[in-house]
Formats: C-alpha cells, sequence, structure tokens
C-alpha cells in the first residue's frame, strides 16, 4: 500500500551567496552583465586573499581563497538581508561582489575586536588573519554561528562595562584591572555595599571586612544579601549584579557561616573571587597578622626553622608554646616523651588552625617528614639514659639556652 503522505525533505546546503545569485537570475533581478561583473570582480579578489593567506601561484591557494570569498559575501549578505533571498539578489545587483566581500571582512574585524572574554585587557587568543583563516575556510562561518559568538561577547562586553561602572563607584583606577578578571570588582563592590564601606579595600582591610561580615552573621544566626541592595545600578547592568549578588549567596555566604573554616581558609578560597588593591609589603603584614593571631602570639615574629621546631617539639611534650627554651625545659621535655610519647595531634592541629594558609603545608612537611622521624628515634632512645644524644639532638634542630646555674656548674666541672 502506497502511502501518499509521505514526502522527501529536501537540505540546500549551497552558500547563501550562490542561493541568492541563482534566485535573482532566475527571478530576472541579476541580468548577463551583472554576472560577468561578478565573475570578473570574484577573480580579482581571489587573487588578492590567495596572497593574504598564502600565494596565488598555487592551485590549492587559489581554489581555498575562492572559497574564502564566497564565505565573506555570504556571511555578509545573509546578515544584511535577514535570509531574505530576494533583498540579496538585488544587493547583489546594486552593489559590486568585492563590496559584499569587504562587508564580510569587516564583520570578522569587528566581532575579532569584541572582547573573547572577562579579563580586562585579556591578550587575544589569535591575532586578526588566523581568526579570519579559521572562520573563512577552516571552519566556514554560517549566520547562525556567527550571532551566537557575536551574542556571546556583546554580554561579555556587557560584564566588562558593568564591572567599569561598578569600578568608578568603589573607586579603582582602570590601570588596577589590568588583566583582571572583572566579576571580581563586581563580587567587592557588592559585599562593600553589604558592609556600607565606601573604599575598595587591601588585603588586610578585606580580612576585616569578611570577619564583621561573619561576626554579624553569627550573632544573627543567617546572612542575606537584600535584592534592594541593587536597587540604584542602571538597568544595562542591573541584571548582571543581580547574577552576582545570587553567586555571592550561593557559593560564598555559606563559607562565611561556617564557624569550622578558618577565616584564612575563607580568604584563600575568595582570592581568586573577589578584587582588592594592592599596597606593599606592609599590607601583606598586617594581613598575616589579622588572620593568624595565634600563629603570631605564639612565634612572635621569629619564622625560622630552629624557631617553628621548638615550637612544635612544645605543642608536642605539653609544654607552653615558645621559640626557645632552656636546657631545664628540654630535659623535662624529654622525660614527658619517654612517658607519653608526641602529641603531634596537638602540633598538626596547631598548624592547621593558626599558622598562615600559604605555609601550612610547608610546615606539616617540616614536622612530619623532615623533623619527627629523626626525633622520635633520638629523643624516645631509653639506652640514652643520660640525655646526652637527646639533648645534643635538640640542640642541634631547636633553640635551646643553657641556664646561668647550670652553666657555672658546668664551668666548675
Amino acid at each position: 500500500m502506497v502511502d501518499h503522505n509521505r514526502s522527501i525533505a529536501t537540505i540546500d546546503k549551497r552558500p547563501y551567496f550562490e542561493k541568492a545569485l541563482c534566485f535573482g537570475v532566475q527571478k530576472g533581478i541579476i541580468d548577463t552583465t551583472v554576472c560577468n561583473a561578478i565573475i570578473a570582480d570574484g577573480a580579482k579578489g581571489t587573487v588578492q586573499v590567495a596572497d593574504h593567506f598564502g600565494t596565488s601561484h598555487l592551485h590549492t591557494d587559489l581554489d581555498n581563497a575562492r572559497k574564502r570569498i564566497v564565505n565573506l559575501v555570504s556571511l555578509y549578505l545573509e546578515e544584511n538581508t535577514n535570509g531574505d533571498l530576494e533583498k540579496a539578489a538585488i544587493s547583489l545587483r546594486d552593489n559590486s561582489f568585492l563590496s559584499h566581500s569587504r562587508g564580510g571582512n569587516e564583520m570578522l574585524k569587528k566581532l575579532h575586536a569584541m572582547p573573547e572574554c572577562t579579563v580586562y585587557s585579556g591578550i587575544k587568543g589569535q591575532d586578526v588573519k588566523d581568526f579570519q583563516n579559521e572562520r573563512t575556510l577552516l571552519k566556514p562561518y554560517s549566520l547562525t554561528a556567527y550571532r551566537k559568538e557575536r551574542q556571546k561577547r556583546q554580554d561579555t562586553a556587557t560584564v566588562i562595562a558593568a564591572s567599569l561602572w561598578f569600578s568608578d563607584e568603589i573607586g579603582v583606577s582602570r590601570s588596577s584591572l589590568e588583566f583582571i578578571s572583572v566579576e571580581t570588582v563586581i563580587r567587592t563592590a557588592i559585599l562593600m555595599r553589604l558592609s556600607e564601606d565606601e573604599k575598595c579595600p587591601n588585603r588586610s582591610e578585606f580580612a576585616r571586612l569578611i570577619n564583621v561580615i561573619r561576626t554579624k552573621a553569627a550573632a544573627k544566626g543567617s546572612l542575606r544579601i537584600p535584592k534592594t541592595i541593587l536597587d540604584d545600578v542602571p538597568d544595562t547592568f542591573h541584571g548582571i549584579a543581580e547574577s552576582v549578588r545570587r553567586e555571592i549567596e550561593k557559593h560564598d555566604i555559606p563559607l562565611i557561616l561556617n564557624s569550622a573554616v578558618a577565616l584564612d581558609a575563607v580568604l584563600n578560597i575568595f582570592e581568586s573571587r573577589y578584587f582588592v588593591r594592592e599596597s606593599g609589603l606592609e599590607d601583606v603584614d598586617n594581613f598575616d597578622e589579622f588572620v593568624s593571631k595565634e600563629w603570631h602570639a605564639a612565634t612572635k615574629g621569629k619564622e625560622d626553622p630552629y624557631s617553628r621546631l621548638t615550637l612544635f617539639m612544645c605543642l608536642a611534650s605539653g609544654l607552653k608554646p615558645k621559640t626557645t627554651i632552656t636546657d631545664v625545659e628540654a630535659r623535662s621535655m624529654i622525660r614527658t616523651l619517654r612517658k607519653e610519647g608526641f602529641n603531634c595531634v596537638a602540633v598538626s592541629t596547631f598548624i592547621s588552625t593558626s599558622a598562615p594558609f600559604e605555609i601550612k603545608d610547608n610546615l606539616l612537611s617540616l614536622w612530619e617528614e623532615e623533623f619527627l622521624p629523626e626525633a622520635r628515634e633520638r629523643l624516645l632512645d631509653d639506652s640514652d639514659t643520660k640525655y646526652s644524644r637527646a639533648m645534643k639532638f635538640l640542640s642541634e634542630n631547636c633553640n635551646v639556652t643553657i641556664k646561668k646555674k647550670t652553666a657555672e656548674k658546668n664551668s666548675v666541672k
């Protein structure tokens, strides 16, 4: 039985230029004179394009150039006539073939000039020639693909414009944004609105800002960024800012509220998400001191390996944490360790919760891998009944001072 409802669908894969030309000839819009002019222009343009991308002396380059120029004309025609073949045919009749080719090329140049990503003044992934090469031959551009990429780049440009609006609001210069992801500026500006700060913070000021927000949120038991905080943002940028506000509430607020995550760990995560002013080494020192108060109180600014290991040994043996011990305290330390063993949990916990984030891994490695194995071997050796080898080990690796009376006793001997 024959199914009379069946039909065969056809797909016309010809370049848009060819469709428009055939339509124009069939409808009497394009005559022989126009066709001859298109052929002459096409031949001239093909040689020029071949020379631009290679050489006009090779057949392959000439054939590729023919494809390129047809793709450029097709792109320009379809965009400017919105797919109306009659308008396209009239355009081919009234304007030169090469003007259509130049129009398509200008479209690609303008597209290339638009930002690819939301990094301010970011380096282009391709130069203009490579960009043209890919889109005219290696991956011929359909109008749909062109419009999709243009919309994406327009959206990116709008995000950059929004960030510049916010950067003006918080007093950040354009030069400070070089190669910065612009979303970070918007995030910082929104948090500043929440905390009612007016000046873009440096690193230590940002740490204090987050700490204040965290403290207030802990007191209330919750933290929300009201939508009304963006009421004065221009309509063009409002949707972008609102999207960032939701991102902060979804991903950043839980971190701020989680008291189990140390402040420096939160700030380390936020480092790539927020923008802060650069303000020199003093700011770095202030930041470290603020977020690692307990560490700085214990080390008193001494950051050499001997001071750090002395501090860790105090923690491991139950002594008050400090960076220098007396020989008497060292002997007491050895007795305790032989009786109770090393309290390694106390050391690792102190490093994890109190040390500056950027050196935590190095400190754990110093303690657990470089020092502890030998320390156990030397300090827990019961055959060393007079602690002489153990004391020597501590003196070589830690800050051990000899008490005056002990020194005088040794002198008499």
